[in-house]
């Protein structure tokens, strides 16, 4: 008989550190930083605050894990490139079109933590900066870590015949 896998798990509640990139009064790049807490994912687009932002958003969670073989962490849809560490270690790259991989050389029993760093495009940014004329009649686009992210976890057994 199959040990019991543990049910997977949405993670839904993640803090949002932004390094904002635009252009400064003297005409050189300049960051500003947002820190938001997001009780659900959503693009930037929809986040008043980060409407017409472009940069790198850290997005950080935690998660309670019992004892278990493996899990997939999928992370739903994500714009534009990204990387992931889960308890300060990088996970290998996942599949760029479905966006899952395995986390089983990186959790742990107990706490874990999840962060998803994503570089945005710049569009939305272009969009309200002087000098781009063609970009002010661009619709906002959608970008970020807006998920579901889920966390699936697995079992390992023998199969005998």
């Amino acid at each position: 008989m199959a040990p019991e896998v543990p049910s997977a798990q949405t993670l839904g509640s993640w803090t949002l550190d932004v390094e904002d990139w635009h252009r400064g009064p003297d005409g050189k790049r300049a960051t500003t930083a947002h820190h938001l807490t997001l009780d659900a994912l959503r693009p930037w687009s929809d986040i008043p605050a980060l409407q017409d932002v472009s940069g790198i958003g850290t997005y950080t969670t935690s998660v309670r894990l019992g004892d278990l073989d493996g899990a997939y962490l999928h992370l739903g849809e994500v714009v534009d490139t990204y990387e992931v560490t889960v308890n300060g270690r990088a996970v290998p790259p996942g599949d760029q079109v479905t966006r899952r991989m395995d986390l089983t050389e990186v959790l742990r029993p107990g706490t874990n933590t999840v962060t998803v760093r994503v570089a945005t495009p710049l569009r939305n940014r272009l969009r309200v900066t002087d000098g781009f004329p063609a970009q002010t009649s661009q619709p906002r686009q959608r970008y970020g870590l807006v998920g579901p992210v889920r966390l699936v976890p697995y079992r390992q057994g023998r199969i005998s015949a």
